[in-house]
């Protein structure tokens, strides 16, 4: 008994660990933005560690945060627990369910999931990220991060988030299609979906889902 209440001591110090680099790496909304949302961060880790690294994650938020720039929106870690190991490979539509079915029951915050694997359910292989609505109703939603995924992958699902579908534009980061220009690090969203966005933003500022931290209070 005092070998297992060893190793659950030890995985619990190893997630407290994890937690607390990755809670230090996130940046905090520009304080000049005019709207900034809390994001609840729920990462998995193993006995390898965290599914990706602080700087990763921070990477994300960062990235999520320039191309919202264009809407005076930011981006903040609101919220940051660990998520079991046997969570870690996301790959069918009742997984993805349950994943925020027990930890996202408020639309107050936006939550995003980090796993070690997110399976595509239209083909095979897998994918980097989904903007997934609860099959259950309830307008509850969630985003789900692959370890695999590149950097802009956050804001394009918060793009999802905030109203947009995908695109054809080339310069935007709602576009999938495979093309050479312009280059990863110039593309953004379009000037059409920034409109689409703002209007999207009145809509859940309106809903109070999620809870704008700039929003004056009574």
């Amino acid at each position: 008994m005092s070998v297992i209440l060893a190793a659950l001591a030890a995985g619990a110090a190893r997630a407290d660990e994890a937690l607390e680099a990755v809670a230090a790496a996130v940046p905090a909304c520009d304080a000049a933005r005019a709207h900034c949302f809390g994001l609840a961060l729920h990462v998995v880790v193993d006995r390898d560690g965290a599914a990706q690294t602080p700087a990763w994650v921070a990477a994300q938020v960062a990235q999520a945060n320039r191309h919202f720039a264009a809407v005076d929106v930011g981006f903040e870690l609101g919220a940051l627990d660990a998520l079991p190991a046997e969570l870690g490979a996301v790959e069918t539509r009742t997984q993805r369910d349950a994943l925020g079915r027990a930890r996202a029951a408020s639309g107050r915050t936006i939550h995003v999931f980090v796993v070690r694997r997110l399976a595509d359910l239209d083909g095979s292989g897998d994918i980097y990220g989904v903007h997934w609505r609860d099959r259950g109703g309830a307008k509850r939603r969630w985003i789900i991060l692959s370890a695999e995924a590149w950097e802009r992958t956050l804001a394009h699902e918060l793009g999802h988030f905030f109203g947009l579908p995908h695109s054809s534009h080339p310069v935007s980061i709602m576009n999938k299609a495979p093309r050479a220009t312009p280059p990863p690090e110039e593309r953004t969203f379009a000037p059409e979906e920034v409109a689409r966005l703002e209007k999207g933003l009145a809509r859940l500022r309106a809903a109070g889902q999620p809870v704008d931290r700039r929003a004056p209070t009574d």
